[in-house]
């Protein structure tokens, strides 16, 4: 006590203040409520201390008081060893009767010793160990969350990466294709304008009046041309109220076939479905195909195209995990962008928050997401996410 008087009478702002079992060596109770005003001396005067005690009286004062802190260091009652590990915001636990019955005392005085202790105490006992587990819990969830969201992150990148790669095909085959009809056109225009060349210079010698079978030969050259591109017209001549949705159809500027998922629009586009790719194409440059393999196709293509338009607008993902959660998420947006649905609603519930994290980043960046948000109260709050689509 005179060391602490003289403490007290010297504490400034600077100080650093080290106490051990503060209160200890008089009664409990005395002691317990002699240590709390002189902590609150030391407080007001702004220093920093560092008390170790058993007193639960201080335990709680932590508890009720701005500027103090409970801290323990960990205790092993099965190795009856410490562990060296500082946990800061939670009191220490006595671990008397541990280390009694570890020890060899007799269970049934270490049970008669419990039943002794202040209803009060057990429960500050009992809420510690709540408070452990817990914290465990949410450690080790924590941890698995971290993980996830690092697989999240590669998964995502590789989807981009190849995302990359089928728009460089894409962007390469339409280039090599328009190169391709730009030729062919290039050709026949440079042939018929041969062929009138040479029939305006057979008619403009008057004097040499051309032969019968010369000028027929000059006509059928530029009649041969005239019907290769009659039936290139006759075979790409399709009107707007040809074209419907489900249509399996060839491409003919990239010749590649796909279905008409949606069209013909005022300027007579339609949107066709090649692969994963979907491209605006003018119903002019659509040949339709009937063979029988394609017509199966093509059956197939309007089932999906009829399934897709009638995709429900919300999906509940609640009760999976989630990788289930994040596949079903996949197939539905894909069916959902099919359908050009313009915004769909997820539910995976509140709980621990970790499906929401892993469906927030499974959408962040994804290409058919434009933006998303947590549901409005009366569409679910923080259990619902809403997502509008490209």
């Amino acid at each position: 006590m005179k060391n602490i008087i003289e403490i007290l009478k010297k504490l400034n702002h600077r100080s650093l203040v080290l106490i051990d079992e503060f209160g200890a060596g008089t009664d409990p109770a005395e002691g317990a409520a002699l240590a709390r005003v002189i902590l609150e001396e030391i407080k007001k005067k702004k220093a920093k201390a560092v008390v170790t005690t058993h007193q639960s009286e201080l335990k709680y004062y932590a508890y009720q008081n701005e500027r103090v802190e409970n801290a323990c260091v960990e205790f092993d009652p099965v190795k009856l060893s410490p562990t060296y590990k500082l946990t800061i915001g939670m009191p220490g636990q006595s671990n008397a009767f541990q280390i009694a019955a570890r020890l060899g005392l007799d269970q049934e005085i270490v049970q008669r010793a419990k039943k002794l202790v202040p209803v009060r105490e057990m429960e500050i006992g009992q809420m510690l160990n709540d408070l452990k587990e817990k914290k465990y819990r949410y450690e080790n969830t924590e941890k698995q969350i971290a993980v996830l969201k690092e697989k999240l992150q590669e998964e995502k990148e590789q989807l981009t990466l190849k995302q990359q790669m089928l728009e460089e095909e894409r962007r390469s085959i339409l280039e090599k294709t328009n190169q391709e009809a730009y030729d062919y056109l290039k050709n026949i225009k440079n042939e018929a304008n041969l062929a009138i060349q040479e029939l305006k210079e057979l008619m403009s010698d008057k004097e040499n009046l051309p032969k019968w079978h010369e000028v027929e030969k000059a006509r059928q050259k530029l009649k041969k041309i005239d019907l290769m591109e009659n039936q290139q017209k006759d075979k790409t001549d399709l009107t707007s109220e040809e074209i419907k949705p489900g249509d399996y159809v060839l491409i003919k500027n990239i010749k590649q076939k796909g279905f008409v998922v949606d069209g013909p629009n005022k300027q007579g586009e339609v949107i066709v479905q090649v692969g994963i790719l979907k491209l605006t194409v003018k119903s002019e440059e659509l040949i339709k195909t009937e063979s029988t393999e394609e017509k199966k196709i093509r059956i197939r293509n309007q089932t999906y195209l009829d399934k897709a338009k009638h995709i429900s607008k919300e999906i509940d993902l609640r009760g999976k995990n989630s990788e289930e959660a994040l596949e079903q998420i996949e197939r539905y947006l894909e069916d959902a962008h099919l359908a050009n649905v313009d915004s769909v609603r997820i539910i995976h519930g509140k709980g621990t928050g970790a499906l929401r994290l892993a469906v927030r980043n499974y959408l962040n960046g994804h290409y058919y997401v434009k933006s998303f948000r947590d549901g409005y109260l009366e569409e679910g709050g923080h259990g619902v996410t809403v997502v509008e689509l490209k």
